[in-house]
């Protein structure tokens, strides 16, 4: 596992969700309104870290997109 990508795409995650949080605080009366719409691009990073993580840069060229950003299906929850 490629430590450098892991943390590379888990900061892509943050920068994504502080900015999510930053558009929501100015203006919090539309928060029913935008969190559906800004949301799920917080899961997509989270999901693309998640399921990169042991190809790194290459699993642009090996998985799917939609392999990439959906849900992990070996996630232990």
């Amino acid at each position: 596992m490629d430590a450098d990508w892991v943390l590379t795409t888990l900061n892509d995650a943050l920068s994504a969700l502080e900015d999510v949080i930053t558009e929501l605080e100015s203006d919090p009366e539309s928060i029913d309104e935008l969190l559906p719409e800004l949301m799920p691009a917080i899961y997509a990073k989270l999901n693309y870290a998640w399921n990169s993580r042991e190809l790194g840069p290459e699993a642009i060229d090996k998985l799917d997109h939609n392999e990439l950003i959906g849900f992990p299906k070996d996630l232990p929850l």
